[in-house]
Formats: structure tokens, C-alpha cells, sequence
């Protein structure tokens, strides 16, 4: 039935229209909503209910009959309720790149959404953003949002370009039982071999795995050495001439196989040392070296450093430059305090021919030009003094080359031998 609005008085009619918007109000959600309709034979104004969803209004309500609603025909729908006479046209097609997500039925319109893929900007699905490599996808591009890209971790990478894959831990060989080759950056993963303890001697440990034993001191001296005339010297000539314990001739074989020439004295000499240690005829060199590492190390003991530091100082030096993603293993793989001499010794690796302490000077020059924080230029400064004042190397010189030039000094150091 309806609700007749008298209309006479019209003081009334707005007396009935209020009652009538309250009950509306606190009607029951059961309740069908009412709408205005004047009936075209009396003229009076009529509450009727309005249809539901996936219907149509049939015929209005009377004074004495109550609206009448029919179901949608079919690819029509009526998604609210209504007071309409007709439903709404399905839509047939979806757009370019769009897929039915669900059909057209009496209730809801044949909704659509962008193909796999593809999401939704303004009006057009677009192409999910791609994660370049050393980039992976923090969160997947749905049909409404895009893929989030993020920089891999430390300890994570991605080697190609992706909308879907996040980036992957890197191999752990040692828990594998493997050996590792190559340490991993943000675009490769590491590399592993099976452990072989004939394997032939690695003449350089790999760039970016962070070593307990780097010695700056020794590099600088040793590669030095081997820079002069040293390199041009037979080693078997240099293993006679060594004073001290000798260095075993598997292991010089082995360094002639695996090494470049310079690489060739560098190894050598430091095979010898490690065999010396406890030598008193050598004590003093050795002791001047292992000083030296000393100081060194307690100039690097900064903990706070970033990797914008560790980049700075790796842009700052001469000669061929640090790769970002070695940088990126250091502090992946090493402690803070270890991060500066690291940096240094991967950048004594790839300058054989440049000497650490005139690199240290240029680098300090870049810095300061760079207003670089303070405790960077400290801790480098005190870096390149050590290095550059250090007596040990000068010993060394005295001995070595010394030795080499006059071939009586075969004879005074032979007793050293054993």
C-alpha cells in the first residue's frame, strides 16, 4: 500500500511530509525506501516503495495498490534500489588490455580490469614498471597499483630486469661445503668450487670478501718492491737469495702459473715473510711491519661510517677506481671498523703502479676540496702518514735490492738458510 499525502492545507502536507521523513529515519533496514509520485487520475502526491536491485518499476502505486516492479530484462541491470521504469544497459566490451573480471547479471554491471601485467592510471592499464638489475620488487603490481621497486640488500641481488621477482639471497659456499670464488654484489650472486686443497694458489683474494689479514703497511712495501727491478729478477734467483727459511718450490711453481710477474714477486715475498716470522736475524724488519700495521689499524677504527663515505673516499683516489658494487660487499661483508683499510687495499689491487701513500695525498687534496667530514680527513691523514714515514720499507729496499745488485751478498746470507 502507499501513503496518501493530503493536499488540501498545506500547513498538513508539510506536517506529513515531516512525520513521513522521520519514519524514514528510524524505519527498519528491511524497509524499502519511498519515493514522490502524484497520481495522474487524482492528482494527489503518493509515497511508493521503490523497487530493488536487479528490478524495475512495472506500474506506480495507486491510493489502494502498491507499486508493482519487474525483474531486468536480459544484459540489463538495477544495482540500487530505484524508482525507474527501466534498467541500466550491461556494458558488452571491455577496453584495450582488459579483462572481464566478472559477468553482467540482473544486480551488477560485467565489471572489467586490467590484464596481468597491467594496472589501472586514469583511464588507460599501463605496463608494470620493471626492476632493473641490482633492483627487485618489493611489492607486485596489481590491475589497480604498480610494482614497487627497492635496491637489494646487502647480502641479496638480482640479475635481470623484473616486475615480479624480489631480489635473492646470495649462495653461502661455506655452508655448502664449498669454496667461494667470488664473493656476490647486488647484480650476480656468489660464485662457488668445490674445495681443493691442491687447487692451485690464488695469486689475489677476491675483491670483495672482507679479510681479517689486509696489511696496507706490506702492500705498499712489498708492491713497491715489486714495481722496481725486482719484477724483472728471476724468482727462483730471488728464493736463493732470500735470507731465512725458503719458500717450498711446489709453491713457487704454483705462483708462476697463477700470477702476473709483479703478482709474482708480491706473493713471494709475502710467502717468505709468513715463513720468517720467527726468525731473530729478521725480527727487526718484521717487527717494523707488524708496528706499522698497528698504527695503521688504530686510524681505522671509525664505526659510524656510511656508504656515501666509503664512495667518497673510492671516488677521491687516483688511477682506476673501486667498483661501487666491491664497495657495496665491503659493508655487506666486513665490520665497520675494518671498512677504510678494505677500501684501501682493494684499491692497492687495482693500482699495482701507484703508490698508497702519494694516493692517500691526492685523495686528501680531492676531500678537503669536497668539504668531506672531518673524521673522514683524520682518519685518512693519519692513514697516509704512517705509510709515508714508516722506516721498514727503506729497510727492506736496503736489503733486497742490495742483495740483488752485488752477487757476493749470495754468499753473506747464506748461512740464514736452512
Amino acid at each position: 500500500m502507499c501513503a496518501r499525502i493530503v493536499k488540501s492545507n498545506p500547513l498538513m502536507k508539510l506536517t506529513v511530509l515531516f512525520t513521513a521523513s522521520l519514519s524514514w529515519a528510524f524505519q527498519q533496514p528491511t524497509a524499502p525506501p519511498k519515493y514522490q509520485y502524484r497520481d495522474p487520475v487524482t492528482s494527489d502526491l503518493l509515497l511508493c516503495d521503490q523497487c530493488p536491485p536487479g528490478t524495475a518499476v512495472k506500474q506506480h502505486c495507486t491510493v489502494v495498490t502498491s507499486t508493482v516492479c519487474q525483474p531486468c530484462p536480459e544484459r540489463h541491470f538495477a544495482e540500487n534500489w530505484h524508482w525507474g521504469d527501466s534498467c541500466q544497459y550491461c556494458t558488452l566490451v571491455c577496453k584495450e588490455r582488459q579483462l572481464v573480471k566478472r559477468q553482467c547479471n540482473s544486480t551488477h554491471d560485467q565489471l572489467c580490469e586490467c590484464a596481468p601485467g597491467f594496472h589501472l592510471e586514469v583511464e588507460f592499464c599501463i605496463t608494470h614498471t620493471t626492476c632493473r638489475p641490482g633492483y627487485g620488487v618489493l611489492a607486485l603490481g596489481t590491475p589497480m597499483s604498480d610494482a614497487v621497486c627497492e635496491p637489494c640488500p646487502p647480502g641479496h641481488f638480482s640479475s635481470d630486469s623484473s616486475s615480479t621477482d624480489p631480489c635473492q639471497p646470495h649462495k653461502n659456499c661455506t655452508d655448502l661445503g664449498l669454496r667461494t670464488l667470488r664473493w656476490g654484489t647486488s647484480t650476480s650472486d656468489s660464485l662457488c668450487s668445490n674445495v681443493d686443497k691442491t687447487a692451485t694458489l690464488e695469486c689475489s683474494p677476491p675483491h670483495t670478501q672482507c679479510q681479517s689479514d689486509v696489511t696496507l703497511c706490506e702492500e705498499t712495501i712489498f708492491q713497491s718492491l715489486a714495481s722496481l727491478r725486482l719484477s724483472s729478477v728471476p724468482l727462483e734467483r730471488m728464493l736463493e737469495s732470500l735470507p731465512g727459511r725458503r719458500v717450498d718450490r711446489k709453491s713457487l711453481e704454483r705462483l708462476k702459473k697463477a700470477c702476473s710477474p709483479q703478482q709474482q714477486v708480491l706473493q713471494l715475498l709475502r710467502l717468505w715473510r709468513e715463513q720468517n716470522k720467527d726468525q731473530e736475524k729478521l725480527y727487526g724488519i718484521i717487527q717494523g711491519v707488524n708496528h706499522c700495521e698497528r698504527k695503521v689499524s688504530r686510524c681505522t677504527s671509525l664505526k659510524n661510517l656510511t656508504l656515501d663515505d666509503l664512495l667518497m673516499v673510492t671516488n677521491s683516489l687516483p688511477g682506476v677506481k673501486v667498483r661501487q658494487e666491491d664497495v657495496r660487499a665491503v659493508v655487506a661483508t666486513c665490520m665497520p671498523r675494518q671498512y677504510i683499510l678494505q677500501i684501501l687495499h682493494l684499491w692497492k689491487m687495482a693500482n699495482y703502479d701507484l703508490d698508497l701513500a702519494k694516493g692517500l695525498s691526492h685523495s686528501l687534496r680531492v676531500l678537503r676540496s669536497q668539504r668531506a667530514p672531518r673524521y673522514l680527513l683524520k682518519s685518512l691523514k693519519k692513514i697516509s702518514r704512517i705509510i709515508g714515514t714508516t722506516s721498514v720499507h727503506k729497510k727492506y729496499e736496503k736489503m733486497f735490492v742490495g742483495m740483488l745488485q752485488d752477487e757476493s751478498c749470495l754468499k753473506t746470507h747464506k748461512p740464514y738458510n736452512e
